[in-house]
């Protein structure tokens, strides 16, 4: 039987767990103009709560145009552009006839060559010359409010993994970003809704704090929506009610122990309900459970050694201490314990951790942000590591 636990793709709206509260917040800022963010770690349903969100607003009786662009494989500023207009005229033109009158409209200084499709699963594009002219450049740039205007109708605009696209930017990224916060400002009949991971271990920061907080390029732009945590009971009675349409039973003890053991991490939940529910062939006891916990650090071993591979010792011995519950790092016996030397060294160590997207810290408290790699570090690599 096909496992009832979904984790390795977006969830569509009518299979999301909670997240109702952030979800009706959100959708009330879209349909009013309100711009907004949303960031977290990778595999915390961004995406997700996006579909859920979308649907409401196709169901709250408006007419926005509601467009949305992954900027995952887009590299430069005019790619963006070029893409946002591509997504919108597919939002609103079926037929060739429509697309040469909307760009004939709307497109006058750009004139771009419309490619026809050769096969049914490819789409009508506009191909755009590589260099363009700064004018037909901004007439793109403009396009959102262009076309907002042409219809009469309000554009909501999602934009996610932006991230991606400052990361690639290298340098010029502030200057992008300063260039797309003003553009973006002044169009005033499209809403942005903007989407990505804070922190990532490839580009070592947190962008979207880069982006957005105080004195930063997008500051004041967006209101910013946190992914709110997925209910315990709500997430137990799921594993329960799933475990139960196929026969198979979970008692409220083992469903908790699930959650709880992955920190109502709503992918590693997903995961290691599935695993058990692999496992169980009847009624779900111990040994399904530690089975099932050691198989998910099994299938997590490689990508976590990687990650391991590129430490210092210095943080290593960091993270030893943080995964014994140490608080006091500069106390001289956890100095000495874990041989991190002055109170400077571990300022230098927890900073360049945090660049590696393995911890963050909350109001002074260093945290790990994958609660499967804290356990893997601590039940795995820690065994076997030798301190001196």
């Amino acid at each position: 039987m096909n496992s009832p636990f979904l984790f390795n793709r977006p969830l569509q709206a009518a299979e999301i767990l909670g997240r109702t509260a952030g979800a009706d917040w959100l959708a009330s800022n879209l349909l009013k103009g309100q711009h907004s963010v949303v960031w977290d770690n990778p595999k915390t349903g961004k995406s997700s709560l996006i579909n859920k969100v979308l649907m409401q607003i196709r169901k709250a009786g408006q007419d926005p145009l509601v467009c949305r662009l992954s900027c995952f494989n887009i590299r430069s500023e005019n790619a963006l552009y070029a893409s946002l207009t591509n997504t919108l005229f597919r939002g609103v033109a079926g037929t060739y006839g429509e697309w040469e009158q909307l760009s004939a409209s709307l497109l006058v200084i750009s004139k771009p060559q419309i490619s026809v499709p050769r096969h049914q699963d490819l789409e009508f594009c506009l191909n755009f010359p590589d260099n363009l002219t700064p004018e037909a450049s901004d007439e793109l740039a403009r396009f959102p409010e262009a076309i907002a205007c042409h219809l009469n109708r309000p554009v909501i605009l999602v934009i996610e993994s932006l991230h991606t696209l400052v990361q690639s930017s290298g340098i010029a990224s502030c200057s992008l970003c300063r260039k797309l916060a003003a553009l973006w400002k002044s169009l005033h009949h499209v809403t942005f809704l903007i989407s990505g991971s804070g922190s990532t271990a490839s580009s070592g920061y947190s962008v979207f704090r880069e982006l957005f907080d105080v004195r930063k390029p997008f500051y004041g732009f967006a209101e910013h929506i946190p992914l709110e945590p997925i209910d315990e009971k709500e997430f137990t009675d799921y594993i329960i009610r799933s475990f139960a349409k196929a026969g198979r039973v979970i008692s409220r003890d083992y469903a908790e122990m699930i959650y709880r053991k992955m920190e109502g991490h709503p992918y590693y939940v997903q995961y290691f309900a599935d695993i058990c529910f692999s496992n169980t062939k009847g009624y779900m006891n111990d040994t399904m459970y530690l089975n099932g916990m050691q198989e998910l650090l099994d299938i997590f071993q490689q990508p976590f050694e990687s990650v391991c591979q590129d430490l210092t010792n210095p943080q290593i011995f960091f993270l030893r201490a943080l995964s014994d519950g140490v608080e006091q790092f500069s106390s001289r016996d956890v100095l000495q314990k874990y041989s991190l030397n002055s109170s400077a060294n571990v300022y230098r160590v927890r900073d360049a951790l945090e660049k590696k997207a393995i911890i963050e810290t909350v109001r002074k408290k260093p945290s790990f942000i994958d609660p499967l790699f804290k356990l893997w570090f601590k039940e795995r690599f820690c065994k076997t590591y030798w301190m001196k």
